[in-house]
Formats: C-alpha cells, sequence, structure tokens
C-alpha cells in the first residue's frame, strides 16, 4: 500500500506540502470528498453504536434478572430506558476511538478530513455531551424502579456457605427452605427459615446465583470507570463554563491520539499505537482518582495557590497532564506526517 502512494505522489508531481495538506487538482476533489463523507459516516457510527450497545445492554440486564425456571424476556422497555443513560456516555467517551479507527480504515484526503475530525469530536464533547447530561437530569429520575424478581422453588441454591431448596417462590424476604448444612450428621437435612435477600446479596449483580454461576459478569472496573467519568463530567457541567473547559481536557487528550497512528504506513500498526495510547488516557485519568495517586492529587492541589483561575477547575494537575498528552500526540504526529512528505518528495 506505501509504495501505490508512493508512486502516485510522484506522478502528480505534488510538493510535500500538497501531500500532506491535500492541495492542487484531483488530490483536493478527493480531500473534499473524505471530508464530506466524514459526516455522514459520523452519523452512522453514533447510531449503529448506540443501537447495538442498547441491544447489548438489554440482553445483558434481562440475563442479569433472569431466575432459573422462568423464560428470558428478550425485550425490556425498562432495560431499553434505563440502558440509553449507560450506552451514550460510554459512547461519548469511546468516539474519539471509533471515529479515528474509521479514519483509519479510510485514510487519505491530506489534511482537510483532520480538521473535520476535529470538528465532529468537539460537536460530540461540547455540545451533545451537555444536551445528555441536562437531559438526564431531567427524566432520569422520572424512571420506574427496577422490576423486582421472585426466585422460584424447585432449585437447590447456595445460601450462607449451605445449600438451601425453596419449597415456594420467594415472593417474601423470609421462607421455608430445606436446607442441606455441610455437616454429615443426622441434622444434615433439616426445615428452615431463610432471609432470602441474604441469597440475593450472594448472587449479585445477578437476580439468581444459578445464573450467575453459569454466565460470566460484567466486568465491574470497566462500569465503574465510565460512571466515574459521567460522575465528574457531571459536575463540571454543574460548576460552571471554565470547569466544563478543563475537564473537556480529556476530550482534547483522547482526540489527539489519533495524530499517533501517522506515525506508521501500516494500518494495523497504526490501530495498535491509537489503542494503546487511548487506553494509556483513560486508565490514566482514571487511577488519578485511586489511592495509587493520592500523593499527586495532593501536590497538583498546590496549584490552586500558584495559579488562583486553576481552583475553579478541581483538578488542575490532572488538567495540565491532558493537554500535555494532546500538545506531545499531536507533535508526534505532525513530525511524522512531515517525515513522510519528505520522503515523498526524496522519492521523486
Amino acid at each position: 500500500m506505501p509504495i501505490i502512494i508512493k508512486a502516485g505522489a510522484v506522478r502528480s508531481g505534488l510538493s510535500d506540502s500538497d501531500v500532506f495538506f491535500g492541495a492542487g487538482g484531483s488530490s483536493m476533489a478527493e480531500s473534499v470528498k473524505k471530508s464530506i463523507l466524514l459526516i455522514p459516516a459520523y452519523i452512522g457510527i453514533t447510531a449503529c453504536c448506540i443501537v447495538v450497545g442498547e441491544l447489548a445492554y438489554m440482553m445483558y440486564f434481562n440475563t442479569a434478572h433472569l431466575v432459573a425456571g422462568q423464560p428470558l424476556e428478550l425485550f425490556s422497555a425498562y432495560a431499553l430506558a434505563r440502558g440509553f443513560f449507560v450506552v451514550v456516555p460510554s459512547f461519548i467517551v469511546l468516539s474519539p476511538l471509533f471515529f479515528s479507527l474509521y479514519r483509519i480504515r479510510h485514510s487519505g484526503g491530506g489534511f482537510l478530513p483532520v480538521i473535520v475530525y476535529i470538528l465532529l469530536c468537539a460537536v460530540m464533547w461540547i455540545v451533545i455531551f451537555p444536551l445528555f447530561i441536562e437531559f438526564k437530569w431531567k427524566t432520569e429520575q422520572s424512571l420506574p424502579p427496577a422490576p423486582k424478581t421472585t426466585l422460584s422453588a424447585g432449585y437447590f441454591r447456595s445460601y450462607a456457605g449451605e445449600a438451601a431448596y425453596l419449597l415456594r417462590d420467594a415472593s417474601a424476604p423470609e421462607r421455608a427452605a430445606v436446607v442441606l448444612k455441610s455437616a454429615g450428621d443426622e441434622n444434615a437435612i433439616g426445615l428452615a427459615q431463610i432471609d432470602t435477600n441474604v441469597m440475593e446479596a450472594e448472587s449479585a449483580p445477578f437476580a439468581d446465583i444459578l445464573i450467575r454461576e453459569t454466565v460470566p459478569s460484567f466486568p465491574a472496573w470497566i462500569g465503574s470507570g465510565i460512571d466515574t467519568i459521567e460522575m465528574h463530567a457531571e459536575q463540571a457541567w454543574k460548576n460552571g463554563r471554565f470547569a466544563w473547559l478543563c475537564f473537556l481536557s480529556l476530550a482534547l487528550a483522547l482526540c489527539s491520539t489519533y495524530a499517533v497512528s501517522f506515525c506508521s504506513d501500516w494500518r494495523f500498526v497504526g490501530i495498535l499505537y491509537l489503542l494503546i495510547m487511548d487506553a494509556g488516557v483513560l486508565s490514566f485519568n482514571l487511577l488519578y482518582y485511586s489511592e495509587y495517586f493520592k500523593r499527586l492529587r495532593e501536590a497538583g492541589a498546590q496549584l490552586a495557590n500558584v495559579f488562583p483561575f486553576f481552583a475553579r477547575s478541581g483538578d488542575p494537575l490532572l488538567i495540565c497532564i491532558n493537554i500535555g498528552i494532546a500538545v506531545l500526540c499531536a507533535s508526534v504526529g505532525c513530525l511524522a506526517a512531515a517525515v513522510r512528505a519528505k520522503r515523498l518528495k526524496r522519492a521523486r
């Protein structure tokens, strides 16, 4: 693929700036075409990711609330509504990654598609994210509580280190059950009252421990990570425009990782660089609020005393680090593009 690109550049007689910025003749037409196609691709990626995410969340929600002996519910209006407030912020956080993958797959066109990519990411974080937060504050509280599930009778379930066999459906917190104790004496089997709340707590996040033993649970650290980012986003939006602009340093760092993909002519290597950088930015921003970076947060708090305008930002050091990552990624990407342009010039 790189050979074809180089040969095309040599035949067209473009300068190094023309190759990078997409100027001149048919190259300019291709640049405009790829830039315009980014807009429907942006809408399509957003719609597809939200729809697929909603379906995946609804399926997992229905599985998590499934009870042995009952049929699996394929559609749930409650799960669909609740999933919207989970899927949308998750997609917004990961949207720079999805848009970058599309650009790597449909590369070329010079610098103009990169500008359109930046504008589309800005729309997602500066316009859509605040609108979602406002919509969530107005509507989420009006959602009804999750439907209560009832443990079915006729199955052995783990209970406080023992096994319990419900004689009737557990519609009440306390129910009579046949309990099999671990001790192998004459009292190993007996009829006793059990607390189904304890049984449900042991099966969390599933409604039935039999389902938990069969279906793998969703990694809790992923859900808590998205919740943490969403919580800080809502906090920043509530504290005013300056705090929100400071929170957008995360978006700036995530969007700038696309520039690292310029370092290789191979798409797979570019995607690998992109995934590593995105994972690093997200991991650092999440671990920053953990105990591992407690001293770093305390040191960062002193910046508010040196620079008073940082007092409203919340985490001045994290903002500076995110901006530093963005500048570094953009510098590396521009340098890689300049080196590639010079290589094309020498090939002529």
